[in-house]
């Protein structure tokens, strides 16, 4: 199992696509691009060489906080993290502190 690869999709809000990839980016060390698709991807090239995307996807209810409250949010606020092929043992530390950092700049789940 530590040797066996796989990869992840996360679907959060509360931050927009471009914050979330450029917490991704200084984290990750990586660079911070834009895809200009439809799904209005914002892309992260870590120093190994792989991407990491954040997209948008139209099932997720946008929301962001405003104090304590969460209100309604523009679909810049709709965050699907697509991660490159992993590796658990040499992968699942740098995913785990990755969403940390994530959540820690105000990202969270509604559904």
């Amino acid at each position: 199992m530590l040797s066996a690869k796989f990869g992840i999709e996360i679907e959060f809000t509360g931050i927009t696509r471009e914050k979330a990839a450029r917490v991704a980016a200084e984290f990750l060390q990586g660079n911070y691009s834009e895809g200009g698709t439809y799904y209005d991807t914002k892309k992260v090239k870590a120093p190994d060489g792989r991407v990491w995307k954040f997209m948008y996807d139209g099932s997720i209810n946008c929301q962001r906080k405003e104090g304590r409250r969460k209100v309604a949010a523009g679909r810049d606020y709709s965050v699907e993290l697509v991660s490159p092929i992993l590796t658990y043992r040499e992968d699942i530390e740098t995913l785990q502190e990755l969403v940390r950092k994530l959540r820690k700049a105000g990202a969270f789940t509604n559904t």
